[in-house]
């Protein structure tokens, strides 16, 4: 009798773990992109990357973009059962669901906002590209979207051209974010905007948001470029802008003679900004663990990712933190001719 009570009370338990919806997500390594061939969509095959209007060179080898997977959401939580095979694989990683996605945000919400990242993310690669092959391209910020109760509120419009900040004229974002964070929280700044066709100066006054450092004016900044030749970055389901730095160095490589790679298996993740910096990512031990599977022969991350470097690599692993995208293509030519890129001696000191 108490065998059999015993086998009951396990399966009523056991009932309730698959039934009942944890807040948590999990996230795993997710599908590995050559970003120098081909991909499937809805049966037609196409270029990952197609650049028209310039020359390009063929080349050799994979740049891999790295991306991860994630399993439920708000509308389809998991459920505590399904949690206990992620606690046992090490490729796997648990994490709270209000991480991903804040109070009130949907899945959809959330893929609407990867979607828009990705496209940003595709042509500052572009402009960072041309950046390195010195052809910088000109760029415009614009206002994106305004946040509800934030300092912009019903000062500055979605559509807003930003030209200057006080007597600096805004030429990239790191220059847009310089100015604000140089005035300081608290005290107004002054920015000259065009609106409609006209000039018009308005007044903000930056804050510092909650659990953040610096001051901000409350938008999303949009940059828009003038491209001397089109470009079509052809993904399936991928968000996000930590494929920024794979995009750039293979349009850089498509854009110059003879192969970067020189035929080895390079994977990346990074952010890229216009001028070339490189910066940090999510869910870097699961696309360590793609980099591994895909069989690659290196792969690229952001300094800024050193802290969040698990202490067990995939074995044969080899990692290059960069900076910028000169960083990475010097690694990138090193390891195709033979020789080493500095690995995690790169990494600053804690």
């Amino acid at each position: 009798m108490r065998f059999m009570l015993g086998g009951a009370i396990l399966a009523f338990v056991v009932l309730l773990a698959a039934t009942i919806p944890s807040p948590y997500v999990i996230e795993r390594p997710g599908p590995v992109v050559d970003t120098l061939g081909k991909i499937t969509i809805e049966g037609e095959t196409e270029d990952v990357i197609r650049l028209e209007g310039v020359d390009t060179y063929p080349t050799t080898g994979r740049l891999n973009l790295l991306t991860v997977t994630t399993v439920g959401s708000p509308q389809q939580p998991v459920d505590w059962l399904s949690l206990v095979p992620a606690l046992l694989d090490r490729t796997q990683q648990i994490t709270p669901m209000s991480s991903l996605f804040p109070e009130g945000t949907t899945e959809d919400d959330r893929d609407a906002v990867n979607t828009a990242l990705m496209g940003s993310s595709q042509t500052r690669s572009v402009a960072a590209a041309l950046d390195e092959l010195g052809e910088p391209v000109p760029v415009m910020l614009r206002v994106g979207s305004v946040a509800e109760d934030g300092p912009a509120e019903g000062i500055l419009e979605q559509g807003d051209l930003l030209v200057a900040v006080g007597a600096d004229p805004v030429e990239d974002f790191e220059s847009l974010r310089a100015a604000v964070a140089s005035s300081g929280a608290g005290s107004e700044v002054e920015l000259l905007i065009e609106r409609s066709g006209e000039r018009r100066t308005e007044t903000v006054t930056p804050e510092i948001p909650e659990g953040g450092e610096d001051p901000l004016l409350g938008i999303t900044v949009v940059s828009e470029y003038d491209l001397p030749f089109e470009v079509t970055i052809s993904l399936d389901e991928i968000g996000g802008p930590s494929a920024g730095m794979i995009f750039a160095l293979a349009i850089y490589d498509e854009l110059t003679p003879g192969s970067l790679t020189d035929g080895i298996d390079v994977s990346g993740t990074g952010t890229i900004g216009e001028s070339g910096e490189v910066g940090p990512i999510g869910g870097l031990s699961q696309k360590m663990w793609g980099a591994a599977r895909a069989g690659s022969d290196l792969m690229l991350i952001p300094v800024g990712n050193c802290g969040d470097v698990p202490d067990r690599l995939p074995e044969g692993l080899r990692l290059a933190p960069v900076a910028t995208l000169s960083e990475a293509i010097a690694a990138v030519e090193t390891a195709a001719d033979g020789g080493t890129p500095p690995g995690l001696e790169r990494c600053p000191a804690e």
